[in-house]
């Protein structure tokens, strides 16, 4: 799967290991509609996704009731753990809840997107690799 340029890689026992190993479900389970970053850093993905012209269909993953776009890609499907902050997102056209440690398999069609965006909660991922 994939283009050939992820290789197997080995990384040492515990290298991705949390503090906290419980299920991520019962932690998500309560909606918070926060911010995890500042509003000037918000402004800043906002322009970098600006500048890198993502605007299609696109996948934010990890995704909550805010997404970083000035401008709302065409088509914005939003992938997270809890169902009701990925109802307050205004942007979102497509809601998946989801849990990528439980299943790291993205549950869409191939192809079916054209830019996936992931704004500060890849470090949730127990195997991101």
């Amino acid at each position: 799967m994939g283009d050939g340029r992820q290789r197997d890689r080995e990384f040492p026992p515990g290298f991705f290991a949390r503090m906290d190993e419980g299920v991520d479900a019962t932690f998500y389970a309560m909606p918070r509609l926060v911010t995890h970053i500042d509003d000037a850093a918000i402004a800043t993905v906002g322009d970098l996704y600006a500048e890198l012209t993502i605007e299609g269909d696109v996948l934010d993953l990890m995704s909550s009731w805010v997404s970083h776009f000035h401008h709302p890609p065409r088509n914005l499907r939003v992938l997270g753990m809890n169902e009701a902050e990925l109802a307050a997102n205004t942007l979102a056209s497509e809601r998946l809840v989801h849990d990528l440690n439980v299943d790291p398999a993205i549950p869409l069609p191939d192809e079916c997107i054209d830019d996936a965006v992931c704004c500060v909660s890849v470090d949730y991922l127990t195997r991101p690799v």
